[in-house]
């Protein structure tokens, strides 16, 4: 089985597809592949994943530099409405939201370091699952841009927020260290 990727509006945004084969016993997915050349430079460095009820919003979150880090979503369950925000000056698609909805036949999404990234968990028991190139080991580098000053409205009429993400400053008053290029 070979992955394809589609460059999404993000400048490096990708959507792996193509991969995934159903038969009498469930699904079998391949999000990436080692010998992909659009992945040559990215090396796992931490995997975790999260459990969610229907109506959780995750996010908007990244890691400052010298952290940035380029991270590779899927979902194992369940289906997400999943954002993100290229934080990067100069970029075609600076501070523009992208939603794409996610599931576990749509593939793998690589998100670029410079960019904020959420999620809406859209059914229960909804599984992200993350591969990062840089681990989170510097809680000083985690930053966030609160989600309702971005452009994202949930669909759940009573959206689970964490209290720690409705701190977060709003996307207006973010002054971005990154740099598209």
């Amino acid at each position: 089985m070979r992955v394809t990727w589609t460059e999404l509006a993000v400048p490096g945004l990708l959507l792996s597809g193509g991969a995934s084969v159903v038969d009498q016993r469930g699904s079998f997915t391949k999000v990436m592949s080692g010998d992909d050349p659009l992945l040559e430079s990215f090396v796992g460095r931490e995997l975790y994943w999260t459990s969610s009820v229907a109506g959780v919003v995750r996010g908007l979150h990244f890691q400052l530099p010298p952290h940035s880090t380029r991270k590779l979503v899927y979902v194992a369950n369940g289906a997400i409405r999943d954002f993100v925000i290229d934080l990067r000056v100069g970029s075609p698609m600076e501070r523009q939201l992208f939603e794409i909805e996610l599931n576990p036949s749509t593939g793998g999404l690589l998100v670029p370091a410079g960019c904020a990234h959420a999620y809406e968990a859209l059914e229960d028991h909804t599984i992200v699952c993350y591969a990062q190139d840089i681990p989170f080991d510097d809680p000083a580098s985690y930053a966030g841009i609160r989600a309702d000053s971005a452009g994202i409205v949930p669909r759940s009429s009573s959206p689970i927020v964490m209290p720690r993400d409705l701190e977060f400053p709003a996307l207006a008053d973010f002054v971005s260290p990154f740099v598209f290029g």
